[in-house]
Formats: structure tokens, C-alpha cells, sequence
């Protein structure tokens, strides 16, 4: 690089001893590659001889002597090249906490006269009053360098082994397949043994090359359909590396357990829904299995679950719903069991509508259109009937007719049609309501229970039975029958 002028610190400005005007240096140092222990001077050119010394970065920040990390021997007068400079060793007065480079640094190279003429380096050790730096209008004269850290080639070294994987817990007579990682870490190829051992023997050894700083996946299996329940010791090994792991065999691996689930009954189209289990391990050693989420069937996500033995654990799994609304099944499953559930998925709109008010009860049909039975008393033949002077005084069965407050209903309005008069039959009890004695008889009054059918009392002219009525001038009580139509059930 190019001489660095002005880059030093104050001490190095002020000239020590007063020197010839004529005295001058000049110094080249390189980029270069470095075990960290030395550095390369490309040449150093002095009127007076001297010294060349290396300082580190701190000489920036002014410190002059505390930079100073090594010095040359004394250098006649004249060019030197290639001079090698030993780095925090043979500085007197200075002390190092370290032998070498640890990193890649810039260091600044400087010509320095031997102002004292012992041909020692005294410039640290006298606090900076001996010794000082060729300078150039009152400018320390250096250069600086990259200096970087190089890599010892590495050979020899054992292959490396990572990333064991197998299960730790394998059902008698099912495949434990075992993986891990081989790596090569010497600069150079190389070819080394790897081998797998369950229980402390060998069962597969390998052969393995790679090139420098490749990688590769060593891989076996073992059967253990003649392996016994119990725990074992197993792992990959190389020549000086290896990783071991505990692997169990047992009679049987049960599934993990689903109970509790819980979720929202409903939720809007594009809510979050979190669901919600708990996750049992039924086995007395711990494992890992997986646990499912699905949604309609369709699998949302799948999550590894690890429990001790006999232990559980609350899992959450969140869905977006999507839509369209409707019902939809979702589910938590583990191997071999699973809870599911319900969910609807509706449009904010929807829902139940609000309560209405209850509307007004239809007033209840006003039964006045019996005046048909009053036509039944208009039956000249009836009339004959009116002669019944006791059937006259059955009025007070036609105060029984009032209880046509009941006639109120409407269905009873519709007796006006004497179709359901027929059940003038039922009068039989406004029969007893008249305790007239003679209305007594009215109980039997099934007979008009057949004139209720007499939807056409308009024919009574006609009823023969009316005319015999008409002799009944005693028979009040079957007269009263007539006079029984206005009665409570018939209104």
C-alpha cells in the first residue's frame, strides 16, 4: 500500500533528537497471508539506519507506544528488503497478552532511527524519548497492510458424526431404521470407517469417501423381532467421533387419547375458531406421536405431540371459517383415536329473528246468527207450541240461552248452520240446568238432539212431531225442548 503520512499519533510528531536535515527513509509494506506470528516488511530504506516497526490499528487513536506490536533488528543504512518482523515478541519495555494474530487486522509499518546509536530499539521502553520515527515535514513516514489470517491445511482429522435420528421408543419386531450425518472436515479427500452399534455390537460398518469438507447420510436398519423388551444403547461412530441415543423396545405402543374437545356452537363466515383438546399418553414411557386437525375432512394441520408416561397436555388448533355457511364437522385425531364436533358457519345477518309482538286474539264471532233457532219458534206449527204456557215459563231456559256468552265462541256462531245442532243431543245437561222438573225431561231430548240436524227447522210446519208437540199441552217438558234450542251449547 501507499505510504500513510499523517496517520500517527502525537507523540510520534514531536522529533526526539534533533537530526541532519538531509535524513530521510522511505517504506513499502504489502497486503498479505499470515500465520499470525509475523509479518513481511516489502523494504525499508533509510539514510541512517534504524529499525522498522509494526504498530496496530490503536496508533490512529494516538496511541504511539502502546501500539508498537513488533520491531526488526537494527537495519543498516541504505534499502533493506523483505524484512520479517516478529509480532508481540522481542519489543523491550513492552508486554503482550498474546503470541499471535487472532483475527484479521491492518496493521501500519513505520521506519524508526536509532537516535541513541545503541542499535536497541528504545523507543517504548524510554516512553517515547528515544528512538523516534523518520518523519517527513514533521509526519511520521509508514504504510500500512491488510493482513490476513491463513488456514492451516487440515488432514488427518477423524470424520465428524451429527444428527442421529431414530426413534426412541420401537414395538418389538417392527424396523428400527437409524440415520446420521458424516462429515469430512480435512482440507483434503479422505476415506474412513463408519459403523453402527446397538447394545455395543456392531451390526453394519461402512466404508465411507468423501471429498474435503463434504458431507454424506449414513443410514441403517435393525430388525428387532428377536430383540428383547428392554432399553438399549445405540449409535453411529467413526474413528474418533460418535453420537449414542437410548432407544426402548416394547411389547406395544398404545395411542395417544382424545378427550375434552371444545369449540364455539357457531361462529361467523371469516371468524377464527380456536379448538380446543386434551391429549393423554395411556404408556408408562414417554413418546412422541402425532395429532391431527381437520376441518370438513380436510386435514388443517398435523403436530407432534411429546409426553411423559401417563402424563397429558392441552392442545389448541386455530381454522379460519372460510364459508360457505352451513354445517361443518371437524375433528382431533391421534392414531387411533379422535373426538369431533359440530360447528355452523353462518352470515353475520343471520340468526334467529327478534320476537314479534303477539298479535290481537281475533275477537271471538258474536253468535247473534242463531237467530235460526229464533226462526224455529216462527214454525206455524211451532206456534201451536207457544200455546204451551208452561213452555212459556221455560223462559227461564231462555235465560240458559244466555249462557250463549259461551255461544261467544265462534265456532258456536256457526250453530246457526243447525248442523251442529245435532248436538242439541248435549242440551240434555241445559236440560238439567232447567231444574223446571219438567226440563228434567229435556234430557232426553235426543230426540231434538235429531231436530239439531233439523237444519231445516224452516220445515217444521211439516213436523208431524211438532203437531203432536202442539197436543203435548202437558208435555212441557218435551215442549221445553223447542224452547231448549237457545241453550248455552247451542249458543
Amino acid at each position: 500500500m501507499s505510504s500513510v503520512v499523517g496517520m500517527v499519533g502525537a507523540q510520534e510528531l514531536r522529533p526526539q533528537v534533533e537530526s541532519s536535515t538531509n535524513t530521510s527513509a522511505t517504506v513499502a509494506f504489502s497486503d498479505q497471508m499470515t500465520d499470525g506470528t509475523s509479518v513481511t516488511v516489502d523494504s525499508v530504506n533509510t539514510s541512517d539506519g534504524g529499525f522498522v516497526v509494526i504498530h496496530n490499528d490503536s496508533l490512529l487513536d494516538g496511541d504511539a507506544t502502546g501500539s508498537v506490536i513488533g520491531v526488526s533488528e537494527y537495519l543498516e543504512p541504505g534499502e533493506n528488503e523483505n524484512v520479517t518482523v516478529t509480532l508481540f515478541d522481542g519489543v523491550p519495555g513492552a508486554t503482550f497478552d498474546r503470541t499471535e494474530l487472532t483475527e484479521d487486522e491492518t496493521l501500519i509499518a513505520m521506519p524508526h532511527r536509532d537516535t541513541n546509536a545503541t542499535e536497541s530499539y528504545d523507543f517504548v521502553a524510554s516512553n517515547g524519548s528515544a528512538d523516534g520515527p523518520y518523519v517527513d515535514n514533521g509526519t511520521a513516514i509508514t504504510d500500512s497492510a491488510n493482513v490476513t489470517l491463513e488456514t492451516a491445511e487440515t488432514t488427518g482429522e477423524s470424520f465428524d458424526v451429527s444428527g442421529l435420528s431414530a426413534s426412541e421408543v420401537t414395538e418389538r419386531g417392527d424396523t428400527l431404521n437409524v440415520g446420521a450425518t458424516i462429515e469430512n472436515p480435512n482440507d483434503v479427500a479422505d476415506t474412513q470407517t463408519v459403523e453402527y452399534r446397538f447394545d455395543g455390537n456392531v451390526t453394519a460398518r461402512e466404508e465411507v469417501s468423501l471429498d474435503a469438507g463434504e458431507s454424506t447420510n449414513f443410514t441403517t436398519s435393525v430388525n428387532t423381532s428377536e430383540v428383547a423388551s428392554d432399553a438399549y444403547i445405540h449409535g453411529v461412530y467413526t474413528r474418533e467421533e460418535g453420537e449414542p441415543a437410548q432407544i426402548r423396545i416394547v411389547d406395544e405402543i398404545a395411542s395417544f387419547r382424545v378427550t375434552g374437545l371444545t369449540a364455539p356452537e357457531s361462529v361467523n363466515v371469516e371468524d377464527t375458531v380456536a379448538v380446543n383438546a386434551t391429549v393423554s399418553n395411556p404408556n408408562d414411557f414417554a413418546i412422541e406421536q402425532p395429532v391431527e386437525f381437520r376441518f370438513d375432512g380436510d386435514l388443517v394441520e398435523t403436530r407432534t405431540v411429546d409426553l411423559d408416561g401417563e402424563s397429558s397436555t392441552d392442545v389448541q388448533f386455530e381454522v379460519r371459517a372460510a364459508g360457505p355457511p352451513g354445517a361443518y364437522i371437524h375433528s382431533i385425531f391421534t392414531n387411533d383415536f379422535g373426538q369431533d364436533a359440530i360447528i355452523v358457519v353462518e352470515t353475520p345477518s343471520e340468526g334467529p329473528p327478534a320476537d314479534g309482538d303477539d298479535g290481537d286474539e281475533g275477537m271471538d264471532g258474536d253468535d247473534g246468527d242463531e237467530g235460526m233457532d229464533g226462526d224455529d219458534g216462527a214454525d206455524d206449527t211451532d206456534g201451536d207450541d207457544g200455546e204451551d204456557g208452561t213452555d212459556g215459563e221455560d223462559g227461564t231456559d231462555g235465560d240458559d240461552g244466555e249462557d250463549g256468552t259461551d255461544g261467544e265462541d265462534g265456532t258456536d256462531g256457526d250453530d246457526g248452520a243447525d248442523d251442529t245442532d245435532g248436538e242439541d243431543s248435549e242440551d240434555g245437561t241445559d236440560g238439567d240446568d232447567g231444574e223446571d222438573g219438567e226440563d228434567g225431561e229435556d234430557g232426553e231430548d235426543g230426540t231434538d238432539g235429531d231436530d239439531g240436524e233439523d237444519g231445516e227447522d224452516g220445515e217444521d210446519s211439516e213436523d208431524g212431531t211438532d203437531d203432536e208437540d202442539g197436543e203435548d199441552e202437558n208435555s212441557s217438558g218435551e215442549d221445553s225442548d223447542e224452547e231448549q234450542a237457545d241453550t248455552p251449547e247451542d249458543a
